[in-house]
């Protein structure tokens, strides 16, 4: 991915964990990545943690996705306002799956060096993903 501008490295993310291409996801991601979740103030590091974090929430809500919207870069970091959506289909963090759906839209900054992302961090209105979901005691 080192021949990517960074804002392509971050559209590519989005396009491969949108058909679920978890390997191609995992290769946009620098071994050292910090990938953070400021609404849910949760932090995984690694291609790994962060793959098996976004495996987890496919899991249950496996109609999943996330639309780029726009994308604005300035050299090395990415700013993406994206729309995702998805149906509570299966068992989240111990809740029983309820069929309701999501819609959530927010804005990402990723920064990307030599090809790959080195550091990610997610915003969005957790309060309304959860009201959405009935999921207001995860809170």
């Amino acid at each position: 991915m080192t021949d990517l501008s960074a804002d392509a490295v971050v559209r590519s993310l989005f396009a491969a964990l949108n058909i679920r291409d978890y390997a191609r996801a995992a290769g946009a991601i620098a071994e050292h990545c910090r990938w953070e979740s400021v609404a849910a103030e949760t932090v995984h590091q690694g291609p790994g943690a962060i793959v098996a974090g976004l495996r987890e929430f496919v899991a249950a809500f496996p109609d999943w996705r996330a639309d780029v919207v726009s994308v604005t870069s300035q050299g090395r970091f990415v700013a993406v306002e994206w729309d995702s959506s998805g149906t509570f289909q299966n068992d989240f963090r111990g809740k029983p799956a309820n069929r309701k759906r999501f819609r959530r839209r927010g804005c990402s900054v990723a920064e990307v060096e030599g090809g790959k992302i080195v550091g990610y961090r997610d915003y969005y209105d957790r309060v309304t993903l959860l009201k959405q979901l009935d999921l207001l005691d995860l809170l």
